[in-house]
């Protein structure tokens, strides 16, 4: 029984199962994009009443305004950076931003549409395959 193992093995090509040196490593296809979602300075209202509502990403400009993503983040007002892997291309993102503050305080601070109406900031970026860089929302 032993026998026919140890004849099994030698007729075996070792090679492919453990490859050795100049063997290819993985690379991977992707590029990495972070974005910086910083809620805007120049507000004249205090950030408690701000709130981060959504970061979005899609293949077209049009596919954005239809709400066909590709990937949206769970956004949070803990947290400021976002990262997303993506194939190498051009994407159009949209992120937004409501004000809860009752009467026209949100009105006043820049907000359209007063309270519970939403701020939004977009643009697009191009990724490249292996690089990854940081894109800062602005809110103008």
């Amino acid at each position: 029984m032993y026998f026919l193992l140890l004849t099994g093995l030698a007729g075996c090509d070792l090679t492919e199962i453990f490859p050795g040196k100049g063997t290819d490593v993985y690379e991977s296809p992707y590029g990495s994009i972070e974005f910086d979602f910083a809620m805007p300075d120049h507000l004249t209202i205090p950030l408690r009443g701000i709130h981060r509502i959504d970061l979005s990403i899609s293949s077209t400009a049009d596919s954005l305004y239809r709400k066909e993503y590709l990937t949206c983040a769970n956004v949070s007002d803990y947290q400021q950076k976002y990262s997303f892997s993506l194939l190498p291309g051009r994407y159009f993102y949209q992120a937004g931003i409501t004000c809860t503050f009752g009467g026209d305080t949100c009105l006043y601070g820049g907000f359209p549409g007063g309270q519970n109406s939403t701020w939004w900031a977009m643009g697009w970026v191009d990724v490249e395959k292996g690089k990854s860089f940081t894109k800062n929302i602005v809110f103008q």
